[in-house]
């Protein structure tokens, strides 16, 4: 073998050593998952919640005028005070819904809540309501007050504070959390945990 065909041989041997299998005629691949790789699946608790695709009802939130379709007070003279306002699917149709608690104005202590729900399909100016007004079934005992409100998969969570039987409500010491659930056309109590405070709660 000559010199010359010597040192090309050596060039050669060097630059197959140097080379990776990256560099050996190797194409840019799709940045992405493996061909064989699939999504890992939302836990239900994750999930988003429903939302009005027109933008009617659910868009509304605690900008509508609410005070003037929640129920009117037993006395004429007192006035619906709304507390607050959320949004949420309570009946499961895919629409998200919303949830009015409401009291009424008292010149002592407080007025018990109720909470209402509308459905979202309904019209912005006509809104319907869902079942019958939420804490009915606790008012007269619990005389709760709406602190927290709240609607996740159908169901409905509240917080409140309130009294312990015949207390008075000028001095509320018990704290509330109260679930709902949309069942057979009306809201069924699923479960009430209570806890007590050392002093008053204040229910402003």
């Amino acid at each position: 073998m000559s010199k010359r065909a010597a040192a090309v041989s050596l060039v050669a041997l060097a630059l197959l050593a140097g080379c990776t299998p990256d560099e050996k005629g190797a194409t840019d691949a799709p940045i992405g998952p493996a061909p064989n790789a699939t999504a890992s699946p939302v836990a239900p608790e994750n999930l988003p919640e429903a939302e009005d695709p027109t933008g009617t009802l659910a868009a509304v939130g605690d900008g509508g005028d609410w005070d003037n379709y929640v129920a009117a007070c037993a006395n004429a003279e007192q006035e619906p005070i709304v507390q607050q306002v959320a949004i949420g699917d309570v009946n499961g149709d895919g629409t998200a819904d919303a949830l009015v608690a409401r009291t009424c104005d008292a010149s002592t202590s407080y007025f018990p809540s109720t909470v209402e729900a509308f459905d979202g399909k309904s019209p912005v100016e006509e809104p319907a309501r869902i079942g019958k007004p939420i804490l009915t079934d606790v008012g007269p005992t619990d005389q709760p007050w709406v602190i927290g409100l709240s609607a996740k998969g159908g169901a409905v969570t509240i917080q409140a504070y309130g009294t312990g039987g015949t207390d008075s409500n000028a001095c509320p010491k018990l704290k509330l959390t109260y679930r709902y659930e949309f069942q057979g056309g009306d809201f069924k109590q699923t479960d009430r945990a209570a806890t007590t405070s050392s002093s008053c709660l204040k229910t402003e």
